[in-house]
């Protein structure tokens, strides 16, 4: 991830660099545009197909900014075999590498989200911003685990449990701040890289498996690192 992030640097300054030596003397912020659209390539390894839409806040450096994403993924290749996914401790992994120690196994994911965030320039030529708004999250999770059920018998109520495949259902919550770096350029291309923080608090069904391991984990709660490329193009 380290490495495809620090390509897209090199690319973004290389275009910035040379468009600014075709045009020496025109103004940066004479360039500066209404909208965006921009797509977010490294959402990609969250399985998620993410699309971010900005517009300018009249003739201001401020911006209003929403990423609406789709989660969708599977797994299984149609094979119902329980050792390919999450048994009780035991992890086996048959994905990508960036899988391993940082998410629980699962079989199939599907979901949706939606970022509203307000985005500052913080100088005339609109090259540093800070940006910070709201998040929420809906995934459904389809695994195979432990889960205990309830019966009845003989008039008593009883416990049992069960393995079988399960769905989780994760509702998130955040809250995002971030900074970021948006290259100046005289053309409709957008190259814009950012990192922050942001607080994720999830719900989900506490007889199922949370999915809460890690700090990249569906159902993980607390601080998170943010951080992105968005690509795209800039019009009036």
């Amino acid at each position: 991830m380290k490495k495809i992030l620090f390509l897209f640097m090199i690319t973004c300054l290389f275009i910035s660099t040379t468009e600014a030596d075709d045009f020496p003397d025109k103004p940066v912020t004479s360039t500066q545009k209404n909208f965006t659209i921009a797509i977010q390539p490294l959402q990609l390894f969250n399985w998620a197909w993410r699309l971010d839409f900005e517009a300018r806040l009249g003739n201001s450096n401020g911006w209003l900014q929403f990423g609406p994403a789709i989660y969708s993924v599977d797994k299984s290749g149609g094979n119902e075999n329980p050792s390919y996914y999450y048994y009780e401790d035991f992890y086996y992994y048959t994905n990508f590498w960036f899988d391993i120690g940082l998410r629980e196994p699962f079989s199939k994911l599907n979901g949706y989200g939606l970022d509203i965030n307000y985005k500052q320039f913080l100088n005339p030529s609109q090259f540093f911003y800070f940006a910070g708004g709201l998040s929420y999250t809906r995934i459904n999770i389809k695994y195979f685990g432990r889960v205990f059920k309830d019966y009845i018998e003989d008039g008593l109520q009883y416990h049992e449990s069960v393995s079988d495949f399960h769905t989780q259902t994760i509702k998130k919550f955040g809250v995002n701040a971030f900074l970021g770096i948006q290259i100046p350029n005289r053309s409709a291309f957008l190259c814009d890289m950012f990192w922050g923080l942001a607080y994720r608090h999830s719900f989900s069904d506490n007889k199922k498996y949370a999915f809460n391991n890690t700090m990249f984990s569906f159902g993980y709660s607390g601080v998170v690192l943010l951080m992105g490329v968005r690509l795209g193009v800039k019009f009036n």
